[in-house]
């Protein structure tokens, strides 16, 4: 665990720190409880706001209670703002009940609280929970998404944009009626399984945004939810099962920049070589065909609709060699369709490694399933991510690291 992070923890046979007047013998009692290297000043400038807070892109917890303020004046001690503190500590530790959770969130450094305070009870967490609603969380998702890793400056740019991808995944909930209605499941006597596209920062794995439906929702109409999380300044890469001329021309046409891997048949899509570039790729129109527009057509349930415009691309190809555990050779062709189309500035070779960059959401994705979140700075990564899910989830179930937790109630 860094440094930073580090809190103090005193030991069950330490005396603890005098009370009163005698700061300096508590200091003291304090930092030899920490042992060496953990007592820093840290500890004293978290006193502005909370170790939580801290994680989240700045004020973000206070201005997500301005701008969607709760009915929530529940007492002195589970106030609005304690009230999402423990919320968050719900979702970093979903294996934990009630008390413990409170416990967890009224220790953490920075809360002012006056001595003596007594840890709210469970049932008091129930009732402040409803109080608060929805929109204080979902308004938190939103502030905290909205912050780009290079102004929190933990993440770095590629030749000046952001690389972000998205992808979908399936998530596990608790067997349950309400659930099983609400989210469907693959088959009879299942699990119920709720469907998440996510629009990820790779560099970082923090959402920027997200949107979640049933087991039968399809990953490509979630997708199309996620276009205003689309922004100049980003390049965003999505594996070939996502393109369609008509989404490209909707992404495009935010100002991002779009690298997505297209699938190799020729058919597949709608384009005609206007160029072939010193790099080796080449400047492409899409044209949408006749069948293609009568598709679109049907599955917009308009049959007057136009022709989407012409549009030019850059088609990058190149193939990826691997070894398989068991020792076989496979190569696979690979076309990445980009609205880079200076060949200078973006040449072909740094796309095809930029590329690889998708694969860190499905890393995160697996992670996200597969392990119940720690309290570290790899939370934080995900924080957002648990956020929108708390938030969007029916009343009954919290889904934290891929799997439905009973609502604490």
């Amino acid at each position: 665990m860094p440094a930073k992070f580090a809190m103090v923890i005193t030991h069950a046979s330490t005396p603890p720190a005098p009370r009163g007047g005698d700061s300096g013998a508590a200091e003291m009692a304090a930092r030899i409880a920490s042992g060496p290297g953990f007592w820093t000043d840290w500890l004293a400038e978290l006193d502005r706001q909370g170790l939580l807070e801290e994680l989240l892109a700045a004020d973000v917890i206070a201005r997500a209670l301005r701008e969607a303020p709760p009915g929530h004046k529940y007492d002195r001690v589970l106030t609005a703002k304690m009230t999402v503190i423990c919320v968050l500590v719900a979702c970093l530790f979903p294996g934990a009940g009630y008390d413990t959770v409170l416990a967890t969130a009224f220790g953490l450094p920075g809360p002012h609280l006056r001595p003596g305070t007594e840890v709210p009870t469970g049932a008091a967490f129930s009732q402040a929970r409803r109080l608060l609603g929805e929109q204080v969380m979902k308004k938190i998702f939103e502030l905290d998404a909205a912050a780009a890793d290079a102004d929190l400056g933990i993440g770095l740019l590629w030749k000046g944009l952001e690389v972000t991808a998205i992808d979908g995944t399936t998530m596990e909930l608790a067997r349950n009626g309400v659930l099983e209605d609400g989210f469907g499941t693959p088959a009879a006597g299942a699990r119920p399984l709720l469907r998440v596209t996510a629009h990820v920062r790779t560099a970082t794995f923090r959402w920027i945004g997200a949107a979640i439906g049933g087991y039968h929702d399809g990953e490509n109409a979630l997708a199309d939810q996620l276009e205003d999380s689309f922004t100049p300044g980003i390049l965003n890469l999505a594996d070939r099962g996502f393109f369609s001329m008509h989404r490209w021309i909707r992404f495009s046409g935010t100002g991002a920049d779009l690298a997505w891997r297209v699938k190799n048949g020729a058919k597949s899509v709608p384009l005609k070589t206007l160029e072939t570039l010193p790099d080796g790729s080449e400047l492409v129109m899409l044209h949408e065909s006749d069948g293609m527009r009568a598709r679109r057509r049907k599955e917009a349930g308009d049959l007057r609709a136009a022709r989407l415009p012409d549009t030019i691309a850059r088609l990058v190809t190149f193939t990826v060699t691997a070894t398989t555990r068991s020792g076989r050779t496979k190569t696979t062709r690979m076309r990445v369709l980009t609205t880079l189309l200076d060949h200078e500035q973006y040449p072909a070779r740094e796309i095809a490694v930029l590329y690889s960059e998708r694969w860190q959401i499905e890393a995160g994705h697996r992670w996200h399933r597969s392990s119940c979140a720690a309290f570290s700075w790899l939370c934080s990564l995900f924080l957002a991510g648990f956020l929108f899910l708390f938030w969007r989830c029916p009343s009954g179930a919290v889904v934290v690291a891929g799997r439905a937790c009973p609502a604490f109630a």
